[in-house]
């Protein structure tokens, strides 16, 4: 009665690993064609400049766009780049710069949230506080 039980689980363990190592190379083919992977916030000259490291997965991508969503001590505000095209497969940094004048009237920047764009669909977001 044992050898039936044994029998089940082994082929469990094997279709389980079958599946992980076939499933490996198909990892990057589910995933968006770009992601954010990471930003920064500095002061520049009294304001502020989010610096925003992406990566592209397809040879070419276009239609990309970032927006970045600030809180301030005295308001929230939305910050848009341009729309960004021909850009080739790999990692590339973009910014968003954020004036004195902003910091002046609304305060610091307490915390900001990035999204990412691609054809008008969001593709990504990430928060930084």
């Amino acid at each position: 009665m044992c050898l039936p039980q044994v029998k089940i689980k082994k082929f469990l363990v094997t279709f389980a690993t079958v599946i992980s190592v076939l499933s490996f190379p198909l990892q990057n083919s589910f995933a968006d064609s770009v992601a954010i992977k990471g930003a920064m916030k500095i002061q520049r000259m009294g304001g502020y400049v989010i610096f925003i490291n992406y990566q592209t997965h397809d040879k070419w991508t276009d239609s990309l766009l970032f927006k970045v969503h600030c809180k301030f001590e005295r308001g929230e505000f939305t910050f848009t780049s341009s729309s960004l095209n021909n850009i080739e497969k790999g990692w590339h940094k973009t910014q968003i710069v954020i004036s004195d004048v902003i910091k002046k009237r609304y305060g610091s920047l307490r915390e900001y949230k990035i999204d990412l764009y691609e054809n008008g669909v969001l593709v990504d977001t990430k928060k930084n506080y």
